[in-house]
């Protein structure tokens, strides 16, 4: 019995150690090249992946409370802000240097909007304990909507504007 017992924790620690090793290795060297070429250090894509990390958990956050209410799949069809904001991050993960132009996307925008979506859930589930309350959140959660759609579109308008330029001057 106290071999066994023995041979089950010796196979558990093997078991962790290898999910360890494999998300160590799990990183896209391709990508980290990519990273380094465009002057980011092992630190600085270190931080870049984390806040990536950070971001995409928001937005599929955000996405299953868009995906679980009819109310915010209205406000996400008038504004496209989940869309964009999923769209503005494969920008920035392609072009890490955009993280530092969209920190408020990334800091204040994203965090906001899951706070807002998890503080809806729970004055709807008050059954009707404060209707102004609820609208108010509504709208609240589309200003901020249709801030990170207007926020991809100057990205993109951005993006245009220099292939326009590069058209035009060589």
């Amino acid at each position: 019995m106290k071999y066994i017992t023995i041979l089950i924790i010796i196979v558990v620690i093997l078991i962790l150690w290898l999910i360890h090793d494999y998300k160590k290795s799990k990183k896209n060297p391709n990508l980290i090249e990519t990273y380094h070429e465009k002057g980011l250090s092992d630190q600085d894509i270190t931080i870049f992946r984390e806040t990536m990390q950070d971001a995409k958990i928001q937005i599929k956050s955000w996405e299953t409370a868009v995906k679980h209410d009819s109310e915010l799949q209205i406000i996400e069809n008038v504004t496209g802000g989940l869309k964009s904001a999923k769209k503005l991050f494969q920008l920035i993960v392609k072009r890490p240097k955009m993280a530092l132009t969209n920190h408020d996307f990334l800091y204040k925008q994203l965090p906001t909007m899951v706070e807002l979506t998890e503080t809806y859930y729970d004055v709807k589930s008050v059954d009707k304990l404060d209707q102004n309350l609820k609208i108010e959140s509504q709208k609240v959660i589309r200003k901020l909507s249709e801030k990170i759609a207007k926020t991809y579109e100057l990205e993109i308008s951005d993006d245009i504007e220099n292939i326009k330029n590069e058209v035009e001057n060589g």
